[in-house]
């Protein structure tokens, strides 16, 4: 494998030892290059670490982006990909495009990796989905007495960031992974894992379905 790391869309805030690649030419950036547009300039499968910050949702399609990734990702490389989270309020800013959360990942990674295997002429394996909360959001559910991870899945406003932590694999007959589910305080900070979801057996939906069945009727 290769040593390469790169920082797709590095802006002045390059990533300690990696090669930063950006449309503007910014103090840090190495390569200048319009990724959406352009061939990244390493050759197949030579690049150990992708690391990309708050880049890809002021893209309207990444795909090509992601195409390329596979490209020039090594049988191994990691992915750290990050973005403001769907539904906090900056994921909405002035030139964002695009609005992450975990199906664009479970898509790619887990849901329909035959048809993304044809584009990222690679197998991703999402290995982790880490949250960043916010020290006041946190304190603010506690207090409350809120669960968090009922919280995380169906309330607006909880994350503020997310990662997606992804191993490329060459070979195309690898299986998908269950991700682990994490969240922090910051990126960089102690990771706390999450419950996995669990499958609803027949009897939880039954009681579900009569409990609102009951509270709507008319």
């Amino acid at each position: 494998m290769s040593d390469y790391k790169i920082d797709l869309g590095c802006g002045h805030v390059k990533k300690p030892g990696c090669i930063g690649v950006d449309i503007s030419n910014a103090p840090g950036v190495d390569i200048v290059l319009d990724i959406a547009r352009n061939r990244l300039p390493f050759d197949d499968a030579s690049v150990s670490y992708v690391f990309s910050s708050h880049f890809l949702e002021h893209v309207s399609d990444p795909t090509p982006i992601l195409a390329e990734i596979g490209r020039v990702a090594a049988d191994g490389a990691k992915l750290e990909l990050w973005t403001p989270y769907a539904w906090s309020n900056s994921a909405f800013i002035i030139d964002h495009k695009m609005f992450f959360n975990e199906d664009h990942y479970l898509h790619m990674c887990t849901w329909f990796v035959d048809f993304w295997r044809r584009i990222l002429n690679s197998s991703w394996l999402l290995l982790e989905i880490q949250y960043v909360i916010e020290r006041d959001v946190l304190v603010d559910l506690a207090q409350r007495g809120e669960d968090l991870n009922f919280a995380l899945r169906h309330y607006k406003g909880v994350v503020k960031e997310f990662g997606a932590h992804i191993e490329v694999r060459r070979a195309l007959d690898v299986k998908p992974l269950e991700p682990v589910r994490t969240w922090s305080l910051g990126r960089d900070e102690k990771r706390f894992r999450l419950p996995s979801h669990s499958a609803l057996n027949q009897a939880e939906l039954d009681s579900a379905v009569a409990h609102f069945e009951g509270a709507y009727r008319k």
